[in-house]
Order: structure tokens, then C-alpha cells, then sequence
């Protein structure tokens, strides 16, 4: 028996709402190059502009990114910002810190890992089920980099442009 495409639409709009609601409360983007990142507390962030993540600033003037994984109906999983972006360019600056911000409301466990040339320079470590994950990334140099995941390296990828300006 197939659904009717009320209900259809009805469940979709339904895992809309759901994916808003997880990324309320965080604003995006992302990462850069360093050999070290450590845990940070989450802090309170506002947003500021950006092409394609949402960049925020706390308290602490930190600049915030925030990436979700995000299951698809067909089982496959891909990181999503707060614009519900799938997968989105990160565009930061260099010689900045930011505070790196994962939730994970899936059935799976996530890692990000961020790397250049296929040499990695800084992760997440596991981040289970329902959990969320911070930590710092300083973004000292310029250049294109990758982001993935270590259990979906194939579906949960993306690239960090670190800019001078």
C-alpha cells in the first residue's frame, strides 16, 4: 500500500521542522589550519553575515560555525549548517580562532576531521548519538582545505576556503 502524498508531505514537513529545530541556538562556519585543537565550553553566539555558513561571534569574540549531521531517507548522512546547507563551503579568515560547534541527533557516530592533501590537521573526535561536540580551530594559514567524516568520508564532505581577509 503506498502513502498518500499528504501523509508524504506531511512527514516531510515534519523532519523540515525537526532539522530546524536542532540547529536553533547555532550559527555557522568553520574551520582552518591547525595542528592543534582542543575542548571548549559552548558559549552564547549572534549572527553576522556570510555567503554560504552562518558565522557568529560569542561573548568571548570566538567566531562560532555550526555543523549538524543530517540522515537522509535513503540512509546516507551529510553535514548540514544552519542555512541548510548540505555539505557547504566554509569560507574563514586566517590567523582566527574558531569554535567549532557539532551536533548529532542520528542513529550513527560522526567524527570531523579536517585535513589538507590528505593529511589530517585537527578532529573532533567521535562525537555518539544524540551528543554534541565543541572544540577550538585556529585558522593560521591561507589556503583550500577538506573537512569529513571519518565513518562517511564519501557523503559527509565538504571544503574550507581560508582566506587573509
Amino acid at each position: 500500500m503506498s502513502k498518500s502524498p499528504i501523509i508524504s508531505k506531511t512527514l516531510t514537513s515534519c523532519l523540515i521542522i525537526s532539522i530546524l529545530l536542532v540547529g536553533i541556538g547555532y550559527s555557522s562556519t568553520l574551520f582552518v589550519h591547525s595542528i592543534s585543537a582542543k575542548k571548549s565550553s559552548s558559549d552564547k553566539t549572534t549572527a553576522l553575515s556570510s555567503t554560504t555558513s552562518s558565522v557568529s561571534t560569542n561573548n568571548n569574540n570566538m567566531t562560532s560555525v555550526a555543523l549538524n549531521a543530517l540522515e537522509l531517507k535513503n540512509g546516507t548522512y551529510r553535514w548540514q549548517n544552519t542555512s541548510q546547507q548540505i555539505n557547504p563551503t566554509l569560507r574563514l579568515i586566517a590567523h582566527t580562532d574558531y569554535l567549532i560547534k557539532i551536533k548529532n541527533p542520528t542513529d550513527s557516530k560522526h567524527e570531523l576531521i579536517i585535513g589538507s592533501n590528505g593529511t589530517e590537521i585537527a578532529k573532533s573526535n567521535s562525537i555518539n548519538p544524540g551528543k554534541n561536540k565543541d572544540f577550538v580551530f585556529n585558522a593560521n594559514t591561507t589556503g583550500v582545505f577538506e573537512y569529513h567524516c571519518e565513518y562517511h568520508p564519501d557523503t559527509m564532505k565538504g571544503i574550507i576556503e581560508i582566506s587573509s581577509q
